[in-house]
C-alpha cells in the first residue's frame, strides 16, 4: 500500500469511496490485524513478555486506522496477564474506553438513534471536550512516563487538546490558553512520532503536507484556472460525499452538536448552492428534518437561551439553504414566517427613541436573557433574520418587507449619526436596549461591553456583525430604492478613498483613522455586490485597491490574481485528507485545519476559500448567507466541469466553461440573477466560434437554460435581453 493511500484511502470521483473501495480498505486492516496476530504468536513463543507488548503497541501506535488500533489494544487487554505487568494493565484499562469512543462513536450513536435515545449525539468529541477544555486534570488520566503506553496516551493528548484549541473561542482566542494548548500538543506529538514513526497522521500533525490519492491530472487543453478550480471543486466534492457516507446518521446528524451540524452548508455552498447533486441535495433535506423536528426547535426557534451568535444557527442554517435547494416546496416559507411573528411577540420592540430593535443578545424562542448588561441590538442578529430577509427577496412580498425595513432603518439612521463619537456614515456593531445608543459607555462605539465574555470582539466593530448588517441595507436598498439604506455604504466608501489617499494610517481604537484603516472588513463584500447589482463603477479604485481576486476580474478582466487563489486552494483541499476527514471532532471546523494548527500555517499551507470557488461558479461577489447574488445553479455534477462566471447582471449572463470529459456535455443552468423577459442566448469558442445559439422566455417559474458545451474546449455562454 502506498504511503499516500494510508492517509486517504482511495475514493473514486463524486462518491465518498464506492462499495468495494471502502470493503477494501477494511480488508487491508484486517489483514493487518492477522498478521500482528500472527506476531503475536511468535513473541509469546520466542521473545519475553516485554517485548512482545512493546511490539504490540508499536503496532497500535504505527497504524493510521482506529478500528486496526482499537483491535491491537483490545488484543493487548486481553492477553495473558504475564505480557502485561499490572501498572501497564491498569493504564491500558483506562485508556482504552478513549480509543473506543474515537473508533466506534458512530456505530454507538447510530445505535442510540435506533432505539430513539437522545436529541443530540455528539459523538465525534462529547468523550472529551470539557475535560481537555478545562485543561486540569490531564486528560485523558495519564500513564506513568516509562510506560510502554505514554507515547500512545499522548498521541490521544494532543489531538484532543488540537482541536479543542481549534474549535473554542475561550482557547483560540485567549493567547495564553492557546500558548499552552499549542505547546502540550507539540510536545506530546513529538514523542508520539518518536515512538511511531511510521504513523502518518503524526507525520502531518508534526509538520508535514502528505498528498491525498486520485487527484485529478492537468489538461493541456484547459485554461490555468479551469484546471486549478476543477481540482478544487473535485476535493470538496469528495470530502462532503465522505462526510455524508462515513458520518452522518440516520437522523439528520453528523456527530458534532446540532448547531454545528447546520453550519456545514456554508462551506458546502460551492457545490450545495452551485451545482446540484441528488445525494448532496438529500443529505441537508435530512439534516434539515432532522434538525427542525427535535423538541428543541419546536417553537419555531431554539429553547436554549444563549447568545444570538448560538440560537440564530439552528434555524438560520436550515432554513436559509433549504430555500436555496427547495424553495419552491411551501415547508420553508411557513417555518421562515414564523421568525417575524416570534420576533414580534418576543425579541424586538420600540426603544426611547421609538424605533424598533431588538432588545437582547441572548434569547430563545420564548424570553429574552436576564442580564441587562447584554441588552444589546447587534449585526449578529442579521442571522436571526437572514431566513425571512431571503424569503423577502425571493418574493418582494410586503407583509415581509414591512417589518425588516422598519428595523433596518434604525440601523441605517444609526449609521448615519455621530451617536457616541462614531464618524458620521459608519455602520455600527451593536445598538443599546432600551436606549438605542450606539456601542456601549463603557468602550464606546466599537461595541458592547460584556463583562470579560470571550465572544466581546466578535460582537465588536469591525468583525461580522458591521459587514452583515451593511449588507442587510444594501438588500433593503435593493428592494425598496430608498437611497437611507444605501447611503452609509457610500459614506464609507467616501472616507476609505480620502483615508487611501492620505496615506491609509492606523490610529488609536475609535477613532476616525482607526475605522477608515478597517473599512475593508466591513465594506468590500457589499461594495462589490453594489457594483455587480447597478454596474456603477465609481469605486472601482476602492475595489482594485482592497477587494479580492474575483472582483478584480468583474472590474479588469484579469484572471493571473484569480488563478493564483484557485492554485492556493486547490493545493490545500490536495493535501492532508484526514484533517478533512476522519481527524475533524467539531463540525464548524472542518475546513480549518490548515488556518489554525501552527506547524501546518508555518509549511505555508494557504487556508481554503470555499467562498471563492462559491463566487466563481455561482458569479456572487461574496458569502452566500447574507443577501446572495447567485446567478447560476448548474444541473449537473461538479466533476470534470470548470464554470467560470464572468458576468451576473439583471440583463445579462455570461459564463466561461472548460468541459474535461471526452464526449459532449449536455447540461441546464439556471439562470437565478436575470429579470424575468426575453433574452437571446448563444454557446461559442473562446475565439469566438458559434457552438449554438437561440432565444428564451424567462420566468420566475421557469429559469432553465439547457445547452451542450463540447469535449475539452475552452467555450462560454453568454444570455443577453432580447434587442
Amino acid at each position: 500500500m502506498r504511503r499516500a493511500d494510508r492517509v486517504a484511502p482511495r475514493v473514486s470521483a463524486g462518491t465518498a469511496g464506492t462499495p468495494s473501495e471502502r470493503k477494501s480498505f477494511r480488508s487491508r486492516g484486517g489483514l493487518r490485524s492477522a498478521l500482528i496476530a500472527f506476531g503475536f504468536v511468535v513473541f509469546a513463543t520466542g521473545a519475553t513478555a516485554a517485548d512482545s507488548a512493546q511490539s504490540l503497541f508499536a503496532a497500535a501506535g504505527n497504524t493510521d486506522d482506529e478500528t486496526v488500533r482499537l483491535t491491537h489494544l483490545r488484543a493487548l487487554a486481553a492477553t495473558d496477564i504475564a505480557l502485561l505487568d499490572a501498572p501497564t494493565r491498569a493504564e491500558l484499562t483506562t485508556l482504552l474506553p478513549v480509543v473506543e469512543a474515537w473508533a466506534e462513536g458512530r456505530a454507538r450513536a447510530m445505535q442510540d438513534v435506533a432505539r430513539g435515545e437522545g436529541e443530540v449525539h455528539r459523538y465525534l468529541h462529547h468523550f472529551f471536550e470539557k475535560a481537555t477544555l478545562a485543561y486540569s486534570p490531564t486528560f485523558p488520566t495519564p500513564p506513568r512516563a516509562t510506560s510502554a503506553l505514554y507515547p500512545l496516551w499522548a498521541f490521544y493528548r494532543a489531538r484532543f487538546l488540537t482541536w479543542v484549541m481549534i474549535e473554542d473561542s475561550s482557547v483560540l482566542n485567549v493567547p495564553e490558553r492557546k500558548t499552552a494548548f499549542v505547546g502540550e500538543a507539540e510536545r506530546c506529538f513529538d514523542l508520539a512520532h518518536r515512538a511511531f514513526p511510521e504513523n502518518e497522521l503524526l507525520r502531518i500533525y508534526t509538520g508535514k503536507n502528505l498528498p491525498s490519492s486520485d487527484l485529478t491530472a492537468s489538461d493541456d487543453r484547459a485554461p490555468a484556472w479551469a484546471n486549478h478550480q476543477r481540482r478544487a471543486l473535485t476535493q470538496l466534492h469528495r470530502i462532503i460525499r465522505w462526510w455524508i457516507a462515513e458520518r452522518q446518521l440516520t437522523n439528520g446528524e453528523f456527530g458534532g452538536k446540532w448547531g454545528d451540524d447546520v453550519e456545514m452548508w456554508r462551506w458546502w455552498a460551492p457545490i450545495l448552492i452551485g451545482f446540484d447533486d441528488p445525494v448532496i441535495n438529500a443529505s441537508q433535506a435530512r439534516l434539515a428534518r432532522g434538525n427542525l423536528s427535535r423538541p428543541a426547535l419546536a417553537g419555531g426557534y431554539t429553547s436554549q437561551l444563549t447568545d444570538v451568535e448560538h440560537t440564530a444557527e439552528e434555524t438560520a442554517d436550515t432554513l436559509t439553504p433549504m430555500q436555496h435547494v427547495a424553495g419552491d416546496n411551501p415547508e420553508w416559507a411557513t417555518r421562515t414566517r414564523r421568525l417575524l411573528a416570534l420576533a414580534d411577540t418576543v425579541w424586538w420592540g420600540d426603544n426611547a427613541q421609538g424605533k424598533l430593535q431588538f432588545k437582547h443578545i441572548d434569547f430563545n424562542h420564548e424570553r429574552l436573557g436576564p442580564d441587562a448588561a447584554r441588552a444589546y441590538d447587534t449585526g449578529y442578529h442579521v442571522r436571526v433574520m437572514q431566513p425571512a430577509l431571503l424569503l423577502w427577496q425571493r418574493t418582494r412580498d410586503p407583509a415581509l418587507g414591512h417589518p425588516l425595513t422598519r428595523w433596518l432603518r434604525t440601523w441605517a439612521e444609526a449609521a448615519l449619526s455621530t451617536d457616541n463619537g462614531k464618524p458620521a456614515g459608519i455602520v455600527p456593531a451593536a445598538l443599546q436596549w432600551p436606549s438605542g445608543r450606539v456601542g456601549s459607555s463603557e468602550r464606546g462605539w466599537i461595541g458592547p461591553a460584556m463583562a470579560g465574555d470571550a465572544m466581546e470582539s466578535l460582537y465588536s466593530w469591525p468583525a461580522y456583525p458591521a459587514r452583515a448588517m451593511t449588507v442587510a441595507l444594501l438588500q433593503a436598498h435593493a428592494l425598496t430604492g430608498h437611497p437611507s439604506f444605501v447611503e452609509p455604504l457610500l459614506r464609507m466608501a467616501e472616507l476609505r478613498r480620502a483615508h487611501l489617499a492620505a496615506g491609509d494610517p492606523d490610529g488609536p481604537a475609535g477613532r476616525a483613522t482607526w475605522a477608515a484603516h478597517r473599512l475593508p472588513r466591513v465594506m468590500n463584500e457589499p461594495l462589490a455586490k453594489w457594483r455587480q447589482l447597478t454596474g456603477d463603477n465609481r469605486f472601482d479604485d476602492l475595489l482594485l485597491a482592497d477587494a479580492g481576486s474575483y472582483v478584480r476580474l468583474m472590474i479588469g478582466r484579469d484572471k493571473s490574481a484569480l488563478t493564483r487563489d484557485l492554485a492556493a486552494t486547490a493545493r490545500s483541499l490536495s493535501v492532508n485528507w484526514p484533517m478533512f476527514t476522519t481527524e475533524v471532532r467539531f463540525t464548524d471546523r472542518v475546513l480549518s485545519f490548515p488556518r489554525f494548527w501552527p506547524r501546518t500555517l508555518a509549511t505555508g499551507l494557504p487556508r481554503v476559500d470555499d467562498v471563492l470557488l462559491y463566487t466563481t461558479v455561482t458569479g456572487d461577489p461574496g458569502a452566500v448567507e447574507d443577501f446572495p447574488l447567485n446567478g447560476a445553479r448548474w444541473h449537473t455534477l461538479p466533476l470534470d466541469l470548470a464554470v467560470l462566471v464572468t458576468e451576473n447582471r439583471r440583463d445579462r449572463f455570461a459564463a466561461e466553461l472548460f468541459h474535461f470529459g471526452d464526449q459532449e456535455r449536455r447540461m441546464d443552468v439556471s439562470l437565478l440573477t436575470l429579470e424575468p423577459g426575453d433574452y437571446t442566448w448563444r454557446v461559442e469558442t473562446a475565439t469566438g466560434r458559434p457552438l449554438s445559439n437561440g432565444k428564451r422566455t424567462g420566468t420566475v417559474e421557469n429559469r432553465r437554460l439547457s445547452f451542450a458545451v463540447p469535449s475539452r474546449i475552452e467555450c462560454r455562454v453568454i444570455v443577453e435581453r432580447a434587442p
